[in-house]
C-alpha cells in the first residue's frame, strides 16, 4: 500500500478534487483510512510516497513511524503476547 500527500483543487463543476502529487505530508483523512484498512486486512507492506518537495528525513521518518504505530495498534494484543513466548 503507499500513503502520499495530494493536493486540492476543484474541478470544472467546482467540486472538490485530489491530486495525488507526493508532495506533501499524508493527510489526516488518508490516515484514518488507512487504520480503517489495518484493523480490517491486518498489517500490510507500507510506503510513504514523497516524489517532490521531499521534506527532512526527520519528518519522512515520522510519518513512517506513524504508519507503523498504526499496525501495531491496530492488531489483538494477544498476536503480540504468542510471539513473545
Amino acid at each position: 500500500m503507499h500513503l502520499a500527500g495530494y493536493t486540492r483543487e476543484v474541478d470544472e463543476a467546482g467540486r472538490p478534487l485530489l491530486i495525488d502529487t507526493h508532495n506533501r505530508p499524508v493527510d489526516r483523512i488518508v490516515w484514518d483510512l488507512f487504520a480503517h484498512t489495518v484493523q480490517r486486512i491486518g498489517p500490510t507492506p507500507t510506503l510513504i510516497e514523497w516524489d517532490a518537495d521531499v521534506p527532512t528525513w526527520p519528518e519522512l521518518k515520522a510519518e513512517a513511524d506513524r504508519a507503523e504505530a498504526i499496525m501495531v495498534a491496530g492488531q489483538p494484543h494477544e498476536l503480540y503476547h504468542a510471539r513473545a513466548r
